[in-house]
């Protein structure tokens, strides 16, 4: 019997430590990410080929897990978008926080809120960072202005032939002798931004470009007058009397106000200050609350539920079922260590989840 204890608690022990060496290695790129950011803020002019290691494709869907520790932030992003339904007036805003702190999962909040979706169409998502490849290989402006292009609902077949127009038309100015400065990527771009401009005209539109970086060469300002003289500038794209609105969210500060302009149209997201909230986080993450034998959520003295108890069901390496359990008993000290070792941002609370568990006043195995 001991011996069979034994060999249980060497899986046990085993599979901690697989899931501690994989949480190292993402709090490891989520440590770097906040490096580089904070290397990108010093000198938010320069362009900075930086690791994709932290970056992810991401999709408008709202996330599996709860929203926690937003109210303040989504009531803002949603005045942003709501106050002035009648309004003609073309408005991009920016929210820059660093990795992990949740810009993305505001946006999609909002995103999918009822009334935002009531007040604008259409609402397009677009992940600045994309996995296909042989976009990635090209002009960055270009695959972007192309992921935006198929949410609108054009086909390929059409942006195939946008390329094939602007090589015919190089290749014949060539063949004619005319002066011809513009190279085939510039001729593209510009009827791309048309097509553009054309399928959002006179439409309330919301447009959210999300994880912008340097690296996606998008760093032109989306509204002002003056650029409409410019051909492939990135404002000619969106129309401008229809009330339409762009959300940017990006890592760095700098090259986000080189996008929206004005210090007024920068909102920043700070990390939670709420223990409450990281704590919910990071509960969301690791499993459900806790149940007696009879599948009911286990009650305190007084008959109130255990709301600092949850409990996640896996499977050992041997095949069976392994319960893991956080039960602090003292609950406040508990959260504060993870407050300190996430820093409140969200993503690193989901990640100390991914150690079952980071501490463990009370373990319970099934």
């Amino acid at each position: 019997m001991a011996l069979a204890n034994k060999k249980r608690l060497s899986e046990i022990d085993k599979k901690l430590a697989m899931i501690e060496s994989t949480f190292k290695i993402n709090y490891g790129y989520w440590l770097k990410g906040m490096i580089d950011d904070s290397s990108s803020s010093a000198t938010p002019d320069s362009k900075v080929r930086r690791s994709k290691t932290s970056r992810v494709e991401t999709r408008p869907d709202l996330p599996e897990q709860p929203i926690r520790g937003f109210v303040n932030e989504s009531l803002f992003l949603k005045n942003f978008l709501l106050k002035s339904k009648g309004s003609e007036e073309f408005k991009t805003l920016a929210i820059v926080g660093k990795f992990g702190v949740g810009k993305t999962t505001l946006c999609q909040d909002v995103f999918n809120d009822k009334d935002v979706k009531e007040a604008y169409l259409p609402r397009v998502w677009v992940s600045m960072y994309s996995e296909e490849t042989k976009e990635d290989e090209g002009d960055q402006k270009g695959a972007v202005l192309k992921r935006i292009l198929r949410s609108l609902g054009v086909e390929d077949e059409a942006l195939d032939s946008i390329r094939t127009e602007a090589d015919e038309e190089k290749r014949k100015n060539a063949e004619e002798g005319r002066r011809d400065e513009e190279t085939v990527k510039e001729k593209e771009l510009f009827r791309l931004l048309n097509a553009l401009n054309s399928n959002l005209f006179g439409k309330r539109y919301l447009i959210v470009l999300d994880d912008v970086w340097e690296d996606n060469e998008w760093s032109q300002r989306l509204d002002g007058e003056e650029a409409q003289q410019e051909k492939t500038h990135l404002s000619c794209g969106f129309p401008k009397g229809s009330g339409g609105r762009v959300i940017v969210t990006s890592r760095d500060e700098g090259l986000a106000k080189k996008i929206v302009g004005e210090e007024e149209n920068v909102q920043r997201l700070f990390p939670r200050s709420d223990v409450e909230s990281v704590w919910e986080i990071y509960k969301d993450a690791f499993g459900e609350p806790m149940k007696d034998e009879n599948g009911e959520v286990v009650k305190d003295a007084a008959g109130e539920p255990m709301k600092d108890a949850v409990e996640k069901h896996v499977i050992g390496e041997d095949g069976r079922p392994t319960k893991w359990v956080v039960n602090p008993r003292y609950p406040g000290r508990y959260k504060k260590e993870l407050m300190d070792k996430s820093g409140g941002v969200p993503w690193a609370a989901q990640m100390l989840a991914k150690i079952e568990p980071l501490k463990n006043d009370e373990d319970k195995d099934m």
